[in-house]
């Protein structure tokens, strides 16, 4: 998938924030922003929507994507919001910043792009940038998807999608079983997991999501 031209179709720049990161915000920032300046990640961040939200809720926000395009468009959404956060161009696999800079990391529809090695570096490189109390809320997709199987096996649960029902055909994607989050978190002190469900297509299709909260 190439992402900056996904970012060039305003479909795939959505303007409202997910309710899950609404409630994840909002439950735990009396904890996680008792000074008001808090720093906030957002890993994959595209056009900017959780951004403001950090924003709108008191945290410094933070925000970084492989996208070009979809960095200019977040700062061209910030800017006409008045929110000042800051963007870097940079990967999922080697963030570009010091161990311990946040108190909140969040990745939403990210981390389940590529293969297990890929997912554990990735979560890894989330908890080195928390700091100790930090808290990560990670979106990943569970074996129960409707893409999960859909295409070429390369590893366990690890496939290059046929799907065309949505963009994503040609992409890799990994899937993970209840068990396999206690496994891939373990390094976390904190962890806990929802599964969120819904249909698409008249219900003919099922987006499964595990939605992770875990603590350093």
């Amino acid at each position: 998938m190439n992402w900056d031209d996904l970012h060039e179709n305003p479909r795939f720049r959505p303007s409202y924030p997910v309710d899950s990161v609404v409630r994840f915000l909002i439950t735990n920032r009396a904890k996680l922003n008792q000074n008001g300046h808090s720093r906030f990640l957002d890993i994959g961040t595209g056009a900017g929507r959780h951004l403001k939200l950090a924003a709108d809720l008191g945290f410094s926000a933070f925000g970084i994507d492989t996208s070009q395009v979809g960095l200019r468009h977040a700062q061209a959404r910030l800017k006409e919001a008045s929110v000042r956060p800051s963007l870097a161009l940079g990967s999922m696999f080697s963030l570009p910043f010091k161990s311990g800079s946040f108190q909140v990391a969040l990745s939403y529809g990210v981390f389940y792009y590529g293969t297990a090695s890929e997912m554990k570096k990735a979560i890894q490189e989330t908890r080195r940038v928390l700091q100790a109390g930090g808290m990560a809320f990670i979106v990943l997709r569970t074996t129960g998807d409707c893409r999960f199987g859909k295409g070429e096996e390369i590893e366990p649960n690890t496939y290059k999608l046929t799907i065309t029902e949505t963009n994503e055909q040609g992409t890799v994607q990994h899937f993970l079983s209840a068990d396999d989050i206690t496994e891939y978190f373990s390094d976390f002190s904190k962890v806990s997991f929802e599964k969120s469900e819904t249909t698409f297509a008249n219900r003919r299709f099922l987006n499964s999501d595990w939605l992770v909260t875990a603590e350093k």
